[in-house]
């Protein structure tokens, strides 16, 4: 049986996960640094590709026959980058791993895949940034995506910058001060209110990741029932189940007006790690004919789903 090497790319780290042939994972994930070529360049990313792809080898898990599924950030709509990345790992299977077939697509391709299993619906992925994408037959389409300069709104930047919004209006009195306004000074460790402006000035830096990273506060304050932050959540949860809609309406339209047809929706990235706080808002904002459902396998294995559903279509390809 087939053996399958996933390469997640992110933002932050390169993944590197063995899955045997029902996509089970084989050993722990390998991971390197970033592969965006926007961060380390077309050079940086070869490299970290080869070095993954070669340790992987290494491990002795894999087999003779198995392929390789490439989900990087970066592989968008922009042509001339899609063709550099392509170039990229055309040279890198050429190097290190030529004997073997493999997908290349976009990291939120492949978190639709692994979270559905490779079937038709609409997934969220909702880490640092936001952005959802959806399937039906041959078509496919994508809503939200336009960075943190732009919308990113459901995000896990936009839950942190609305957690400090939501500190300063409690710490004015413009809202009532509740267990937010405790846990921003002991996580950040505040001395006093006014002190996180320097914090926002000084280690955040408009960093848009160090941002996301408030956004833990803010279900540390949701857990302990503060108001604004559960608020946060809603709000966050009502932002992704728009981009739901959206597509819903874009590729699903006779499910919007049929009882009975369901559409399989799930959901990927850091800001679900709030459990509960963020999917039972979530999903009660969903379109009725949403069937909400835990992601099927880890985002790793996305492109591997995909390469193994285009060799069973095509054995000669």
């Amino acid at each position: 049986m087939m053996q399958w090497l996933g390469v997640d790319g992110g933002g932050t780290k390169t993944a590197f996960s063995i899955f045997d042939g029902n996509m089970q994972r084989l050993g722990d994930a390998i991971e390197l640094g970033t592969c965006h070529f926007a961060q380390v360049g077309y050079s940086g990313m070869k490299e970290v590709l080869e070095q993954g792809i070669i340790a992987a080898e290494k491990t002795g898990l894999l087999g003779c026959d198995w392929g390789i599924g490439f989900g990087l950030a970066g592989y968008g709509q922009e042509l001339k980058v899609r063709r550099n990345i392509e170039e990229v790992v055309d040279l890198c299977m050429k190097n290190v791993a030529s004997a073997h077939p493999y997908e290349l697509v976009n990291d939120v391709e492949a978190a639709h895949a692994a979270a559905l299993g490779a079937r038709d619906g609409i997934v969220v992925v909702a880490g640092t940034g936001s952005i959802a994408y959806g399937v039906h037959g041959e078509m496919h389409s994508r809503c939200g995506g336009w960075g943190y300069q732009i919308g990113d709104e459901g995000s896990g930047w936009w839950i942190g910058r609305e957690t400090v919004r939501a500190f300063s209006r409690q710490s004015d009195g413009r809202s009532a001060r509740g267990p937010l306004a405790d846990v921003v000074c002991k996580e950040l460790d505040l001395m006093e209110d006014a002190d996180i402006i320097g914090y926002m000035r000084d280690t955040v830096k408009g960093d848009r990741m160090k941002t996301a990273q408030l956004s833990r506060i803010a279900f540390l304050a949701a857990s302990k029932g503060d108001k604004d932050a559960l608020d946060i959540f809603c709000r966050a949860a009502r932002e992704d189940a728009l981009l739901v809609r959206v597509l819903m309406q874009r590729l699903f339209p006779e499910a919007m007006t049929s009882a009975g047809r369901r559409i399989d929706v799930s959901y990927v990235g850091g800001t679900f790690k709030a459990g509960d706080i963020l999917l039972e808002p979530f999903e009660r904002a969903l379109p009725p004919c949403s069937h909400l459902q835990a992601p099927q396998y880890e985002p790793a294995a996305g492109a591997c789903l995909l390469l193994r559903k285009r060799l069973e279509a095509n054995p000669k390809c």
